[in-house]
């Protein structure tokens, strides 16, 4: 039975690739609430946070290449479309789940590609990165289209 979590792939433990996710949040309390969720999922692994500034999230971003990037519309005081516009272009290839705040809903076009009410992050992050992580691997394992023979 292979892991829910993972794809057969690259990994240190048992064949399963680690997913690697960055938390883009301003709270340090609620980005250790997200390791937790995540905490202990094979296939996920925690590269890195920005609650504590020692980088902004789109260094981060550049530097470590998740694969999912969670982030905040409430991060470090910036517009949020500033915030996704710089993410998205540091790490273009990164799937980035919004968290919004009370009436902020930002419209996947200002480049998120999956919007989660935080209030909702306890029940629903888990099973949206699964989709995700789904949606990544159908894409990666998508065969080519057969090509023209001259």
């Amino acid at each position: 039975m292979s892991p829910k979590w993972g794809f057969q792939g690259h990994s240190r433990v048992g064949g399963v690739k680690d997913h690697r996710v960055l938390i883009a949040v301003q709270s340090p309390s609620f980005e250790r609430l997200i390791e937790h969720l995540l905490h202990g999922h094979p296939g996920l692994r925690v590269v890195g946070g920005s609650s504590r500034r020692h980088f902004g999230p789109a260094d981060k971003a550049a530097r470590l290449v998740p694969d999912v990037i969670i982030a905040s519309t409430r991060l470090h005081g910036r517009e949020h479309g500033d915030v996704l516009a710089d993410l998205k272009r540091s790490s273009p290839a990164s799937t980035l789940i919004l968290l919004t705040h009370g009436l902020d809903a930002p419209v996947p076009h200002q480049g998120a590609d999956v919007c989660l009410p935080e209030d909702t992050v306890v029940r629903r992050l888990l099973p949206v990165i699964r989709k995700v992580l789904d949606r990544v691997r159908d894409r990666e394992h998508k065969p080519a289209p057969a090509g023209r023979r001259a």
